[in-house]
Order: structure tokens, then C-alpha cells, then sequence
């Protein structure tokens, strides 16, 4: 199995423009909770079940540093938990959209009340009232602030007094209401501001998994080189114990012709026991690397609970790289994913600020209404069935209108203050997070550049320190061999060569991992290693709150 990482693309991103876009979810049907609402209780999660025996994965997989990086992002599940993160924040633009949609709502009535007369005019000893309606009602708010009602009202009327002329009596009314704000909540984007906020909250949630997919990239890659780092510090160690060995088979020898005295072997036996303790804290520092590696990348073709062993198949080669800091600063700061989100959530707060502002204004409405009426019933003047109701509801010969201003002023307007004051304060706060973010993004451009440049020289530096100590020991082997060097002189070049030869090989490792670093300060990483965000298309402005 070989993943080529081009074509790892991750759809967990928000569409914007220029940017290929998907579909977004389907909305599902009104009525499919319906069947879900009724049960008792909710079923078990699949995600919280642990199998019985617990599973294990015994393969081993070679893989190349782009197969890991390809795999870890299709499989860990905490990138997966961060991919639907601003897929969740896309929802909130609905939901503050969803201010506007009109709202239509109805009633059907049915009254009948029975109550003894206390008066003879009644013309009975009971009164009898039937009352029944049919109404309806729409409601809309526009992005202007303006609240509009229209209401259609439908009542049949029976009472059975001597004094009612029309029995059963038919009311129809048709009516149409608005309240326009002239102060608070005055403007015709001003209560779109909501949607604006969930824009650009959701734009922020989509930079924010960019810089969190870097972090997670550079983990990685840190994981596989350590995994490699500790690999080739586990065969140095084991060299080393096999020149201790050598040692006292050789000491053993001389010994028993005279040569050296008995305690050249205790010497020898002593250290070759140190540095077999060394290779198995070494052997154990390979095995907590692998299985950090498995567990980030988290590859479990077959299912089980515990992923597969990946065995890294590339030897550490540094590239030759020249850097420099206000270059990569540059870049950085126009390229890294975490600017570009702090920078819309102080839109965000500057976006609350404005709103909370508005609220310390007096509420100043114009109010107005205009109806039409009709009326019919058995008896004159108005006889008819409900039919001449309608007939004289549409005639527009009796009609109601109103007009006038609406004034609410709170006293001490304590809770706008407040608000208000809060929102100033988290706007600072975000404005001066965004500083510090900037401090930080300079901190780690710089450190990444010094780290990089100093692991260079230190590839070359523990080179030439390894290549001394080996020829050193080849000396001493020699003066050794002649009895011009003790035993413990010899021992001493053996861990000096071991000391150099782990140095280069760390040096080599941290030299892979400050790459990729520099790469993750400047805003690059993904870039370099051609991993493609997808994003799934952001839904138009429905129709009702385009206006």
C-alpha cells in the first residue's frame, strides 16, 4: 500500500471564493426526527464501545514520511473531530439567517359556554354562546428592522340573546400591521449585523483548522524522524556494546597468557554490562517512538483497536537550505492561518461593539395598521351567508387604519451600559491578543531560523567529531594491542566514539525536524508537502433574508 499525499484532500473547510467549493449537507426532512422523538432514551454510541479482548494490529507497515503524513490525516480521529468544526460554524450563518424567515402561523377554535341570565331582556333563561374561528397569521422581519404582520381572521358567532339582529353572525377581517424602528435598530444592514458576525466567525473556524492541520502535520513528522532518530541510536549503542564485548574477549585472552592482569577483564565486564543497560533503554526509547507514531497516525485497515506498527523506510538526509529571517518573517506574516483568524474575530467583536452601541439608543418606532371588514348573518341589514362576508371584506368599504410613534426609554439604560462597556473590553482584548499573536508568530520565526541554521552546522561539526573519535580509537587500539594503553584508556575512546556518533546521528534528526518547523513558522507546510483543503460550499443567502 502507497498513498501518494497529492491526493490526500480534506473536506473540512468552508467554500470562499476562488476556492473550489462542495455541496453542503443536505437538510433532512421535517418529519424524519419524528420516529426518533417518540422513543424513550437515545441508542448507544458506537464511538464509546471497547471490544472485548482488546485488538491489536501485529503488522508492520513501511512507510515513506509522505505515506505517513497521508495517512495520519485520513485516519486520526481528533483531526476528523476538527475537520467538522467549521462545517458546524457554517450552520450558525443559517441560524442567524433564520431571524428573517417568515414565520406563518394558524388556529382553529371552538368555544361553547352555557350560563344562567340574570336579566329578562336576555329573551331566555339561558345564554347560550357558540364561538368558532379559522385565523391566520404571517410574520416577517426585514433586514431594514421592519416588522410586518398580516393577519386574516375568520369567527363565526352564535349567541342566542333576543338583542342579536344577525344569528349565527359571520366576522371576517383582513389586516396588515408594521413597526418601523427609527433610532434602535434603525438601518437596512443593521440587523443583517448577526449574519455578518456568523461569517465571519465561520471564516475564522476555517483559518483556525488550517493552523491546527499545520500543527498537527509538523507532529507527524516530528513522530516519524524520532522514530528514525531512535532506530540508528539504537544500532550505535549496540556497536558500542560490541566493541565492550570485543574488549573482553580480548582481555580474556591476554589474561590467560599473562599478559594482562585479572582485573583488565573485571574493567571490561563492568562497562560492556553499562552499555548493554544503555542498549535497552535505548531499544526502549524505539518501542514508546513507534507506538506514537502508530497511535497519531492511527492506520487500522483491518478495524482493530489498537492501529498498525509503521515502520519509517527513509534514512535522515537534511536538505541545504538558505534561509533568512526577515524573508521568512514576511512570509509568515502574510501566510499563516492564525492571523488571518484573529484578525476576523476582532471584526467579530468590533461587529458587537456596533451592535451593543446601538442598543444604548431610546427605542423610537412608527407604528401603523390598515384593515378591511365584513360581516354577514341571517337577519338585515347585513343578511347574507359567509360568502357576502367575503363579498364586503374585499369590497373596501369598511376598512380600519391607525398610525403613530412608539417611545421606550429605560431610565438608567443599566443593561445597554453594561453590554456595551463589555463589548469595548473584548474588543481591546482581541486587538491586543492579535499584537501578542504577532509577537509570537516574530518569536518563532526567529527561533526557527537560529534553530535551523545551528542544526546545520552541527551536522557537519558531530562529522567531523565522529570521524576524530573513530580515528582516535584506531589509535589507541593499536597503542593497546603493544600494552602502551590501559584498559581503561581503550574503554574511555570506545565511549567517546559512541558519544560522537549519537551526537550526529541527533544532529541529523534535529536538523529534518527544525525543517520542518521553519516550514510551519512561515506558514508553508501544507503547501510544501501538497496538502489540498477542499472546501465544501458555503450555502447562498436564503430568500428571506435577502430583503
Amino acid at each position: 500500500m502507497r498513498l501518494l499525499l497529492g491526493s490526500a484532500v480534506l473536506l473540512a473547510v468552508l467554500g470562499g471564493r476562488g476556492q473550489a467549493e462542495n455541496p453542503p449537507p443536505p437538510t433532512p426532512w421535517r418529519g424524519a426526527v419524528l420516529p426518533s422523538q417518540w422513543q424513550r432514551g437515545i441508542p448507544p454510541s458506537a464511538a464509546i464501545a471497547v471490544p472485548q479482548p482488546i485488538t491489536r494490529d501485529v503488522k508492520v507497515e513501511p512507510v515513506s514520511l509522505k505515506d505517513a503524513i497521508a495517512l495520519a490525516l485520513e485516519n486520526n480521529p481528533g483531526i476528523a473531530a476538527q475537520r467538522l468544526e467549521p462545517t458546524r460554524q457554517v450552520e450558525g450563518i443559517l441560524q442567524a439567517q433564520a431571524e428573517f424567515d417568515p414565520t406563518l402561523a394558524g388556529e382553529l377554535t371552538y368555544g361553547r359556554a352555557e350560563t344562567p341570565n340574570a336579566s329578562v331582556l336576555a329573551g331566555s333563561i339561558t345564554s347560550v354562546v357558540e364561538d368558532r374561528s379559522a385565523n391566520l397569521h404571517l410574520l416577517k422581519l426585514f433586514r431594514s428592522g421592519t416588522q410586518v404582520t398580516l393577519d386574516s381572521l375568520n369567527d363565526r358567532l352564535d349567541v342566542n340573546s333576543s338583542f342579536n339582529t344577525l344569528r349565527p353572525q359571520y366576522r371576517t377581517g383582513l389586516n396588515f400591521s408594521l413597526v418601523q424602528p427609527l433610532l434602535r435598530n434603525f438601518g437596512w444592514d443593521f440587523t443583517y449585523l448577526v449574519v455578518r458576525i456568523a461569517e465571519q466567525t465561520a471564516d475564522a473556524a476555517v483559518y483556525q483548522y488550517t493552523a491546527n492541520l499545520a500543527n498537527f502535520v509538523e507532529l507527524v513528522i516530528e513522530a516519524y524522524w524520532n522514530v528514525v532518530g531512535a532506530r540508528e541510536n539504537v544500532e550505535v549503542e549496540r556497536e558500542s556494546k560490541g566493541l565492550a564485548d570485543r574488549t573482553v574477549e580480548e582481555n580474556e585472552s591476554r589474561v590467560r597468557v599473562g599478559l594482562l592482569p585479572p582485573v583488565a577483564v573485571l574493567e571490561a565486564q563492568a562497562d560492556a554490562k553499562s552499555r548493554e543497560s544503555d542498549l535497552i533503554a535505548a531499544e526502549n526509547v524505539l518501542a514508546v517512538a513507534r507506538q506514537n507514531l502508530a497511535q497519531l497516525v492511527f492506520y487500522r485497515p483491518d478495524g482493530t483497536f489498537v492501529p498498525r506498527t509503521l515502520e519509517p523506510n527513509e534514512a535522515a538526509a537534511p536538505e541545504d537550505l538558505t534561509v533568512d529571517v526577515d524573508e521568512t518573517l514576511a512570509t509568515a506574516l502574510a501566510e499563516r492561518p492564525e492571523i488571518e483568524a484573529s484578525a476576523r474575530g476582532i471584526t467579530v467583536q468590533q461587529l458587537n461593539e456596533k451592535i451593543n452601541g446601538n442598543a444604548l439608543l431610546p427605542r423610537l418606532d412608527v407604528v401603523g395598521s390598515y384593515g378591511v371588514n365584513g360581516l354577514s348573518g341571517v337577519n338585515r341589514p347585513f343578511a347574507g351567508s359567509v360568502s357576502n362576508a367575503y363579498d364586503r371584506l374585499t369590497s373596501g368599504d369598511f376598512s380600519t387604519y391607525s398610525f403613530g410613534l412608539q417611545l421606550q426609554m429605560p431610565l438608567s439604560n443599566a443593561l445597554a451600559r453594561s453590554q456595551y462597556a463589555e463589548s469595548t473590553i473584548a474588543r481591546s482584548q482581541a486587538e491586543l491578543n492579535h499584537r501578542q499573536l504577532l509577537s509570537q508568530v516574530t518569536l518563532e520565526v526567529r527561533q526557527s531560523v537560529a534553530d535551523l541554521s545551528s542544526s546545520r552546522q552541527r551536522i557537519d561539526t558531530t562529522r567531523v567529531a565522529r570521524e576524530l573519535a573513530e580515528e582516535n580509537l584506531r589509535n589507541q587500539e593499536k597503542r593497546h594491542d603493544v600494552g602502551m594503553a590501559t584498559t581503561k584508556d581503550l574503554l574511555d575512546f570506545q565511549t567517546r566514539l559512541t558519544t560522537a556518533r549519537a551526537a550526529e546521528v541527533q544532529a541529523k534528526i534535529d536538523c529534518m525536524i527544525a525543517v520542518a518547523r521553519w516550514r510551519r513558522a512561515q506558514g508553508e507546510l501544507l503547501q510544501h508537502y501538497q496538502i489540498v483543503l477542499d472546501r465544501p460550499g458555503r450555502r447562498g443567502a436564503p430568500w428571506f433574508a435577502r430583503f
